[in-house]
């Protein structure tokens, strides 16, 4: 049996129901909920409206007509201009494996360094051990702390030069 194609696509309203559950089962599968974390936040909400920003860019992966998963690249706040974060990355879990969050991130990266970003942060929490992989096996690297304004329930920090002049060493 064929698998579906994979479409790789800027966000559209529409879009954005799916991506809310996709979001919400995945931080429910790795123990946000028990944290007392809100599942999703006034942000995740606003997510059609909060990538049409200047340099922000959400990408929907789309598989057999389903939406599938998403991630997207926006400035970090309380950061300098060069470092976006890449943001929400999420793929619904009967979707994981099939190389969409690297279809995904390669999307999200090139379209930061379209932006003139020079380098890429995530925030993530120590439960998400497969993103965690995910993210060294494409070049990310541990911080010890958090860059620019931090969320509450992050414990994980990384970072991954987009351009071989970006300077990692101060972080």
């Amino acid at each position: 049996m064929a698998t579906p194609e994979l479409q790789i696509r800027p966000i559209e309203p529409a879009d954005v129901p799916a991506l809310l559950t996709i979001i919400a089962a995945s931080r429910r599968e790795y123990g946000l909920a028990e944290r007392g974390v809100e599942l999703l936040d006034a942000a995740d909400r606003e997510l059609y409206a909060t990538y049409q920003r200047q340099r922000t860019l959400y990408f929907v992966a789309v598989r057999g007509g389903e939406v599938v998963g998403g991630a997207g690249v926006a400035p970090l706040s309380a950061a300098d201009p060069l470092t976006c974060e890449l943001q929400r990355m999420y793929v619904r879990a009967d979707a994981r494996g099939h190389g969409i969050g690297d279809a995904l991130l390669k999307r999200c990266l090139a379209a930061a360094k379209q932006f003139l970003y020079v380098r890429c942060y995530l925030e993530t929490i120590h439960q998400m051990e497969p993103a965690i992989a995910f993210y060294d096996r494409h070049g990310f690297i541990s911080l010890q702390g958090p860059m620019g304004r931090s969320r509450p329930h992050s414990d994980r920090w990384m970072v991954r030069p987009l351009r071989a002049s970006a300077r990692l060493s101060a972080y």
